[in-house]
């Protein structure tokens, strides 16, 4: 190995370990649980709004100018 890989691979290591680093092991893991969380949060907020309603309640209540 190369002094040049050496020190990139040391780099590496050391970056994983910085505690707000995106590439570490951890963090890559809690950001796929917080991708997951939010796909289900909007999933059930799309199923709660009465989407299908919004048209007929814009009509309704908003006044044209």
């Amino acid at each position: 190995m190369t002094v040049v890989a050496e020190l990139t691979q040391i780099i590496s290591l050391l970056e994983a370990e910085i505690p707000a680093s995106p590439q570490s092991p951890r963090n890559k893991k809690l950001a796929v649980k917080l991708e997951r969380k939010l796909a289900e949060y909007f999933d059930k907020l799309e199923k709660s709004f009465p989407y299908y309603l919004l048209g007929k309640l814009y009509s309704e209540y908003v006044e044209k100018e």
